[in-house]
């Protein structure tokens, strides 16, 4: 099993993957410009490494500094952070927070009483797509998103409920 890393130890593994992936990158590059090998046999593993330096580079400006993002999020009247989402209905695109549809944040925080705060929260990277397979490898990107753990400190944080 191998340990978790953070902070400057996880910025220097990914300082040497990202080496190992532009070495790989220009040995297949050699290989292609001496005709040894086809760019058309090499048009997959070359996107993924492209998304995977994308996603290094994002990851590597996280723990530059404080692993945090400012974001929005709705508050009850308790106080607690409430979760919240869009969902595709057949009326169209809706937010949902604790049951409650609505077309628009400000149309929830109306119907709900719910607060709206900027808050500092941890952020990672994740992959996303729209599709699957090869078809979904290949239209897929890496964003910076909400992330359970700050990985800069390696305080676990959690999800709102």
């Amino acid at each position: 099993m191998t340990k978790k890393l953070y902070g400057s130890d996880l910025k220097d593994q990914l300082i040497k993957d990202r080496q190992r992936i532009l070495d790989t990158m220009a040995e297949r590059n050699s290989r292609i410009n001496q005709g040894v090998t086809d760019y058309d046999d090499c048009f997959m593993s070359i996107k993924v490494e492209q998304g995977r330096l994308s996603e290094i580079d994002m990851q590597l400006k996280i723990l530059a500094s404080d692993g945090l993002r400012n974001e929005e999020a709705l508050f009850d009247e308790n106080g607690n952070e409430v979760s919240m989402r869009w969902v595709s209905t057949k009326y169209g695109t809706r937010i949902v927070a604790n049951g409650i549809f609505a077309s628009s944040v400000k149309a929830l925080i109306k119907k709900t009483g719910f607060e709206l705060k900027t808050i500092r929260v941890p952020c990672w990277t994740r992959f996303v797509t729209s599709g699957s397979g090869l078809c979904g490898v290949y239209s897929g990107s890496y964003i910076m998103d909400r992330w359970h753990t700050n990985m800069v400190t390696g305080e676990y944080v959690g999800y709102p409920d």
